[in-house]
């Protein structure tokens, strides 16, 4: 099964992973999402301590979205809590 992101009327190439969390980010725009969350539903395994992945992922996702004409960030990091997406 093929999956495709767009952003801004254009395909974004997206490994595997940073599309299953980039996928939970933008289901609930708005919706603080948590590491735990972003582990389990995007990397489908639980967050483990010391853990770096979603913050890697999550980099390179925000290079590749950009940032929107006001120069905000699609994606927040939320000290202490986690990720949220803003629609622009």
């Amino acid at each position: 099964m093929r999956r495709v992101a767009l952003w801004r009327g254009a395909p974004l190439r997206l490994t595997g992973a940073e599309f299953n969390i980039l996928e939970v980010l933008t289901a609930e725009p708005g919706r603080p999402v948590s590491w735990a969350e972003l582990s389990l539903r995007g990397l489908g395994r639980p967050l483990a301590p010391f853990d770096r992945a979603i913050d890697v992922h999550l980099s390179a996702i925000r290079q590749k979205l950009g940032r929107y004409e006001d120069g905000r960030s699609p994606i927040l990091n939320l000290r202490g809590i986690g990720y949220q997406f803003v629609a622009g």
